[in-house]
């Protein structure tokens, strides 16, 4: 009878420390996935052709109403005013709807200052002949979710414009 009652008490321990280790408030569900992608995924660089060109990141599984950043990983060699070496440019953000999911697009002062590099005039207008568009190639681009600390990445390329006639 003896070993009847330690197994029964065994069985019920385990059965106490299953139910206790399978709590979700132990062990919570893992966080969903975040995404982000862009459309187009090659853009041409040129001007002033680009500014009618939507670059749109979008992306799911991010923290509802989170604040997404979205910014361009600078290729060594690749400078930029007001940019340390080493460190990245935000050109887009966007914020996470109920259901995790977030669209940015990139606007026409990213696209003038960082893709183009443009200097401006004293009356806040361009100067055309300070136009200085980044090297063509495949850029890095991260996405950062500010409440959750998601951070996923994504390409976009940059081609040159075709040679004028």
């Amino acid at each position: 009878m003896n070993y009847f009652k330690k197994i029964i008490v065994v069985l019920s321990l385990l059965l106490f420390l299953l139910s206790f280790l399978s709590c979700s408030t132990l062990f919570p569900p893992p966080k969903p996935k975040a995404t982000v992608a862009v459309a187009p995924e090659k853009v041409e660089l040129a001007f002033p052709g680009i500014l009618r060109t939507p670059i749109v990141f979008t992306g799911t599984g991010w923290k509802p109403k989170e604040m997404v950043v979205v910014d361009m990983v600078l290729p060594p060699g690749v400078q930029m005013q007001g940019v340390k070496p080493g460190e990245d440019v935000g050109i887009a953000y966007g914020e996470a709807d109920d259901a995790g999911n977030f669209k940015g697009e990139v606007p026409a002062t990213a696209k003038l200052n960082t893709l183009f590099r443009v200097g401006w005039t004293p009356i806040l207008s361009i100067d055309p002949k300070t136009l200085n568009p980044i090297p063509p190639g495949v850029y890095k681009i991260k996405a950062s979710g500010t409440d959750s600390g998601a951070v996923v990445t994504t390409t976009l390329e940059f081609v040159a414009p075709p040679p004028k006639k």
